[in-house]
Parts: structure tokens; C-alpha cells; sequence
């Protein structure tokens, strides 16, 4: 599921652990401009999709990153 896929690799990157799908990814979480950028490019690699710019300033929110990846991905197909 890309939901769990998009859990685990910001899992990976976080700095404190994911426990809901509101959290911020830099508040809540502990990122920074380079690992959020770090991550958005590893789903664009995992998914071989592309954020735009303005989605990318919108993707602060978990929940946000997952629904817009998955609505890429099919989109792609």
C-alpha cells in the first residue's frame, strides 16, 4: 500500500516518530527543508512521479503527502 510505503520512508527520515496523519511533517516532526526535500524526491523516485513546486509547499501534513501521492500514482496509471 502506498500509504504504508509513504509511512515508513518518513519514518526513516523524522526525526520523532509518525503518530497520525495531521502531524506536521515540521513541526510534529522534526524536519528540516533538506530532509523534507530528501523525502519528497525519494517518493518521486519510489512512485517515478513529480512534485510541482506549489505541491510541494503544500505537503506539510502526512496525511496531505500520502493522498497526494497516491492520487499521482494513479494519475500515472
Amino acid at each position: 500500500m502506498i500509504r504504508d510505503e509513504v509511512i515508513r520512508m518518513i519514518r526513516e527520515t523524522a526525526k520523532l516518530p509518525v503518530s497520525d496523519i495531521k502531524n506536521n511533517l515540521y513541526k510534529d516532526l522534526g524536519l528540516d527543508s533538506l530532509s523534507f526535500v530528501q523525502l519528497l524526491l525519494a517518493i518521486e523516485k519510489k512512485y517515478s512521479i513529480i512534485f510541482g513546486i506549489t505541491e510541494m509547499e503544500a505537503c506539510l501534513e502526512v496525511g496531505f503527502l500520502i493522498a497526494l501521492t497516491e492520487k499521482k500514482v494513479e494519475e500515472k496509471n
